[in-house]
């Protein structure tokens, strides 16, 4: 899988995503450059998978004869309950199925050129804003997430989306998701992984 996610992976969590992501800003930052990072939200994601097309994915990724089979049984016709102190709530091969499930769209922008980070179903697509032009350039990977997602059926909380930039150079003011017009508005902190980013990197507010 993609090594942009870090969600449920061995030797990654969520301080391993933060490092890596600050990591890259603080640098185009001391380069006097400015870097604009887009947070999209997923409504529910795991309540909200499909069945068939994650079958597909599996699949696809090489997973096939009795062990996608035993999965597809493990889906059929099947209700959950949680009780609290008595059960752990959750399966243990959800979140891996899940993440077999987005590490399309992790390699898609990868493709593209994006740079991205994932803990699970947290994606934070950035790039650096050189010319006025790169502000287009994050129009783009938001439509392909846009795109993914509905060719996926996963949908975007556009509510819960932000657009960050970290540095003096300012070129965007709000971005469109996907083909209806939404649009995300631009802020000057965001809540990320549990850390308040901050457009100047200051960790005063968290």
């Amino acid at each position: 899988m993609s090594s942009a996610q870090h969600g449920f992976v061995k030797s990654r969590s969520t301080c391993t995503n933060l490092f890596d992501a600050v990591n890259d800003w603080t640098l185009t930052v001391q380069n006097k450059i400015a870097v604009t990072i887009a947070y999209i939200d997923f409504c529910p994601a795991f309540d909200t998978v499909s069945h068939n097309k994650l079958l597909l994915r599996l699949y696809a990724y090489g997973i096939r004869g009795l062990v996608l089979e035993w999965i597809k049984q493990f889906f059929r016709d099947r209700t959950h309950q949680t009780k609290v102190v008595q059960v752990v709530q959750g399966s243990g091969i959800g979140p891996v199925l899940f993440l077999i499930y987005i590490d399309d769209l992790a390699k898609l922008l990868e493709r593209n050129g994006f740079t991205v980070k994932l803990f699970a179903d947290d994606v934070k697509v950035y790039l650096e804003l050189i010319e006025s032009t790169d502000a287009a350039k994050l129009q783009v990977a938001l439509d392909l997430i846009a795109s993914w997602a509905s060719q996926w059926q996963l949908q975007i909380s556009v509510s819960k989306c932000s657009v960050l930039t970290v540095g003096r150079i300012a070129h965007l003011t709000h971005h469109t998701v996907g083909p209806n017009g939404f649009s995300m508005p631009r802020c000057t902190q965001c809540r990320d992984l549990g850390v308040t980013i901050t457009s100047d990197l200051s960790s005063s507010q968290h």
